[in-house]
């Protein structure tokens, strides 16, 4: 549909959003009261209050959320011995415990 001056009615409503989403967004960073800023922009502050309550009431679009995920706890590391039996190792700390075992036993002599 078009205006008396040519232009689609859509084309204007959509730039009157833009310039509503431009004052919004400026608004949000200014740090002044709502009042402050609509009298400092030339608005209505009625109207600015209406933009403010409809954009509070609309659900943002979701969007990309980066998400961290745990590290998995590595398998615990078992160590076969035969008859007398196992080590299991659950962390890196018990690596040198372990090996001192395994030195002490393979230095012992059997009986």
């Amino acid at each position: 549909m078009k205006t008396s001056k040519g232009f689609s009615r859509r084309r204007v409503r959509r730039t009157r959003a833009d310039r509503r989403d431009q004052l919004l967004a400026a608004f949000d960073r200014s740090g002044l009261s709502a009042a402050a800023f609509a009298r400092q922009q030339g608005l209505n502050y009625t109207t600015f209050c209406g933009w403010r309550h409809r954009r509070a009431k609309t659900k943002p679009s979701p969007g990309f959320v980066q998400v961290e995920l745990p590290t998995p706890a590595p398998a615990p590391l078992v160590i076969e011995l035969g008859t007398p039996g196992r080590i299991r190792i659950e962390s890196a700390s018990q690596i040198e415990l372990a090996a001192r075992l395994l030195q002490a036993l393979n230095a012992a002599t059997p009986c």
